[in-house]
């Protein structure tokens, strides 16, 4: 009897009170899935961090089933399809799917949102960020959520993250003329001018925020991009313009602090009192928008208009330490693991 074809997968070993680390998880060695009716093998490429996985980790969300101490750890990546029996996912195909951190994985169309192909003249990174749900993100919030106008002075937290990076660019082929990044450290704010597109940039490490955001916008803020939550959040309440729009993507500042002790707004009647708007939304409720989201997001990479950035580390090994540098601050652009090549074509 041949021995099965063995792979590398993460399992959740325990779960954490505070930032996640490497004793959180358990890397085991089992073998590679066989091909089952109605699905395919994927190989894959590349795997993606996000900073939700710490709620999953806890079972503190309603969109994802719960996770049992020694499953897979959840996760979306980029794959190449090797074997299938499932049309929609062709062998050779390059798709964006949930993975779980593992370097081969059995899928099909039943998840939602399902796989989609990517477009492969581009690198196959991107399929993590730029052209994937990444820049979906900033795309549907910019667009859809803040309806951007020519006119809006605009301001966005986390701006060095893995949507925050793409939310210049996005808003500036939309039209925009000036965006506004707050990020931490006098590095993270040279790359949001030098990389990123940002006009102006805020580093809430080493300025007066209540300052910096009166400097930055003495009128006033009509389109706030809002990554992290918390205290910042209520000042830039104080702070809004006659029908601006806060669009709701993360509260990274709150994921590690108790229920208890999270922050207590006071600026929340300012949206009445200006016909303002807050609002939050969940990217994968725009599944339907997804083939025209990346087919915008790819033509703007091949024009120059979105420059993806990304923050690689390489081998399967690494996706603990990858988890934990988006709650260290320590991440540039989309935090990924290269985890392996594709085959070659036949």
């Amino acid at each position: 009897m041949t021995a099965p074809l063995m792979q590398k997968q993460w399992r959740l070993a325990a779960r954490p009170d505070g930032i996640p680390d490497r004793s959180h998880f358990e890397l085991a060695e089992v073998p590679i899935p066989d091909l089952e009716a109605g699905k395919a093998v994927v190989k894959t490429l590349y795997l993606g961090v996000a900073p939700v996985m710490l709620r999953y980790m806890r079972n503190e969300t309603e969109f994802e089933s719960p996770m049992a101490l020694g499953a897979v750890m959840a996760g979306r990546g980029v794959a190449q399809v090797v074997e299938s029996d499932c049309d929609d996912l062709p062998v050779g195909a390059i798709v964006q799917a949930r993975l779980g951190w593992q370097e081969y994985a059995l899928i099909d169309t039943s998840h939602r949102p399902a796989p989609f192909l990517l477009p492969t003249d581009l690198p196959l990174s991107h399929g993590i960020g730029a052209v994937s749900l990444s820049g979906i993100t900033a795309l549907v919030g910019v667009r859809d959520i803040g309806l951007v106008k020519t006119t809006d002075r605009i301001l966005v937290s986390g701006a060095a993250g893995g949507v925050g990076s793409h939310v210049a660019d996005i808003a500036k082929a939309l039209g925009a003329r000036e965006v506004v990044g707050i990020a931490g450290g006098p590095e993270k704010c040279r790359r949001l001018q030098a990389d990123m597109r940002y006009d102006r940039v805020i580093d809430y490490k080493n300025e007066n925020m209540h300052q910096a955001l009166d400097s930055a916008f003495p009128d006033g803020i009509d389109l706030y991009f809002d990554n992290v939550g918390g205290p910042l959040l209520d000042n830039v309440l104080a702070r809004l313009r006659r029908r601006a729009r806060i669009v709701i993507c993360g509260s990274i500042s709150e994921y590690l602090v108790e229920k208890d002790d999270k922050h207590r707004f006071a600026n929340l009647q300012n949206l009445g009192r200006q016909d303002a708007k807050m609002e939050g939304f969940f990217v994968f409720d725009y599944e339907h928008l997804y083939p025209e989201c990346i087919d915008t997001l790819a033509g703007w990479v091949r024009n120059g208009l979105l420059n993806p950035i990304e923050d690689i580390s390489v081998g399967i090994e690494t996706m603990p330490d990858a988890l934990a540098d988006l709650y260290l601050g320590t991440n540039v652009g989309v935090r990924m693991v290269h985890v392996g090549e594709p085959n070659p074509h036949p």
